[in-house]
């Protein structure tokens, strides 16, 4: 059976040393100046400066991801500050102040589904790099996915491929959901990892 090609960006499973996601998040700002939309299963990159967010409160700013090795990750968005101006958004709308909630823990296990090339299962522990595509308005959801057509075995790409998604509509071939984990992350670079 052929896997549907359903993108949803990176959806939260568990943790690497726990089956179970506490839910803990951080909020960051996205200013009125980024221009980018953002959806729930993006992922996330540090800016290196701090702005006002929708409280009031100064906080690190955060941009979309980008496919690039040398571009850690902080996080996936998993929510979004209530926009008073527009109580049925889902998504934060391109150059709109928005304090966005981010899971980055470093060690967090999400299910993504693939692109460039037939999952298989040698690609499983090696990385990847993430595509961007456009996420949707009627969903709140990401269009990104992993690029699996480059494969990194040391360990240079953003993505570490930890697992094929154990899902009765899913299996190794095109469009293939795997189980992963961010390997270029902001924080674990911090501490050197």
């Amino acid at each position: 059976m052929a896997n549907k090609d359903t993108v949803f960006g990176a959806r939260i499973t568990g943790n690497l040393y726990s089956s179970t996601y506490s839910g803990r998040v951080r909020s960051y700002t996205v200013p009125a100046s980024d221009a980018v939309a953002l959806f729930v299963g993006d992922f996330v990159k540090l800016t290196g400066t701090s702005a006002i967010g929708q409280d009031g409160k100064s906080r690190q700013v955060v941009t979309q991801g980008t496919a690039a090795t040398d571009v850690p990750i902080v996080g996936i968005v998993v929510g979004f500050e209530v926009d008073s101006s527009n109580l049925n958004s889902i998504s934060r709308a391109a150059s709109t102040l928005r304090t966005v909630r981010v899971c980055d823990d470093p060690y967090v296990m999400f299910e993504i589904q693939t692109s460039g090339a037939a999952l298989t299962a040698a690609m499983i522990g090696t990385t990847a790099q993430i595509t961007v595509g456009s996420g949707s308005t009627v969903t709140g959801l990401s269009g990104m996915e992993v690029d699996v057509s480059t494969l990194y075995t040391n360990g240079d790409g953003q993505i570490r491929l930890v697992d094929l998604s154990p899902r009765e509509d899913n299996d190794y071939g095109l469009n293939g959901k795997a189980i992963c984990m961010i390997s270029r992350h902001r924080y674990k670079e911090l501490e050197g990892k």
